[in-house]
């Protein structure tokens, strides 16, 4: 995504440069919390230092990849970011809510947000009432509770070594769910299959070509798997299709919790498919 200053004497409905047109950021994303999906970072860093262009990653669901040996080197341009979101709630195991943003110069933020004249600004280098700043300079909330001990109590239970082994194993059992559902010719999967996401439909061959039919039997089998309070999947909507979608974020999930998913979603197939053919 680009965010441009528009010139308001030129048309809008093109905004390349030679328009009036001035880039302001660049907006990427390290893993979308839909598929999975990871933008080409490392070319889009590129354009943005070559043109003087803030880059901003969207890491709230896949950041934390990056401490596995799959993903390093994909995301290893996070590096470059000049600012960086995460939502530790999605994949660091920290219970909701938790989101923050990490920003390269933390000048910019103060910038920003800050309401504070400069005669009572703190330099942050003293202490007492001239020590360290206010939060509320950096930000548009001026009060909050604690939240950040929570995260700062996971990053301390977990540690660097735990994260990736929590990580990495949930981006194994998203590869095996794929393969188990990949063993029946009724399911279709999205792919490329990236981080811990899976999505899928079910397709039997003779309804393939009926893009409405699909999406209607997706919906009926998701209200039954959801309500048969065994399983949970949730859903999203890609190209303008129903999809089924299963994201493993937590540490307590089994391999025999995916065979029951694949059990309960043939049974719940089974069910839509017969209510549909009647």
């Amino acid at each position: 995504m680009l965010l441009f200053i528009p010139n308001w004497n030129q048309p809008t409905t093109h905004p390349p440069r030679q328009h009036g047109y001035i880039p302001i950021a660049v907006i990427a994303s390290a893993g979308t919390v839909n598929s999975g999906a990871i933008d080409p970072l490392h070319e889009i860093a590129d354009v943005c230092a070559q043109h003087g262009v803030w880059l901003h990653v969207d890491g709230a669901y896949g950041a934390p990849a990056i401490l596995t040996g799959q993903y390093a080197k994909q995301l290893c341009a996070l590096a470059r970011a000049d600012s960086l979101t995460l939502d530790p709630h999605k994949w660091l195991y920290v219970p909701v809510e938790a989101g923050l943003v990490l920003v390269r110069d933390a000048r910019h933020m103060r910038a920003a947000f800050s309401l504070v004249p400069p005669y009572l600004q703190t330099d942050g280098k003293t202490e007492g009432v001239g020590g360290l700043p206010w939060f509320s300079e950096y930000g548009f909330q001026q009060t909050r509770g604690f939240r950040a001990l929570k995260i700062w109590m996971a990053l301390r239970y977990h540690g660097l070594s735990g994260y990736r082994s929590s990580i990495e194993r949930d981006i194994w059992l998203a590869g095996r769910l794929a393969n188990l559902l990949r063993s029946s010719e009724d399911i279709e999967i999205l792919e490329p299959q990236s981080l811990s996401i899976v999505c899928f439909r079910y397709a039997p061959p003779k309804l393939r070509e009926n893009a409405q039919a699909l999406d209607a039997l997706n919906k009926a089998i998701l209200e039954k798997l959801q309500l048969g309070g065994q399983v949970f999947l949730s859903s999203t909507v890609l190209d303008g299709r129903f999809w089924l979608r299963a994201c493993i974020v937590n540490p307590r999930t089994r391999e025999e919790d995916l065979e029951k998913l694949v059990r309960n979603l043939a049974s719940s197939s089974r069910s839509a498919m017969a209510a549909v053919s009647s």
